[in-house]
């Protein structure tokens, strides 16, 4: 398990956030198809915004394990190498 850096989580949510259009406060645990009603293709800008904002790849194989803000965020540090 990766060790959670703060600052980078806190950027990790702020991208979550502005790409599945969610403007209130949300636990890291809420699913966002299920709770916070994200579709398939608000997912897809959040893993192509998380690409974008680390210079990183993440596999297409990784998006069904982004179910809410702690998960995404193992996604991502594995993919970045933090």
């Amino acid at each position: 398990m990766t060790t959670v850096a703060p600052e980078r989580l806190a950027r990790v949510r702020e991208i979550i956030a502005e790409n599945i259009d969610v403007h209130t406060e949300f636990a890291d645990t809420a699913l966002f198809v299920d709770e916070l009603g994200a579709d398939s293709l608000k997912l897809i800008d959040v893993l192509s915004a998380l690409e974008m904002e680390y210079s990183i790849v993440i596999d297409m194989n990784e998006l069904p394990k982004m179910v809410n803000v702690e998960a995404t965020y193992q996604v991502t540090a594995t993919a970045a190498g933090w």
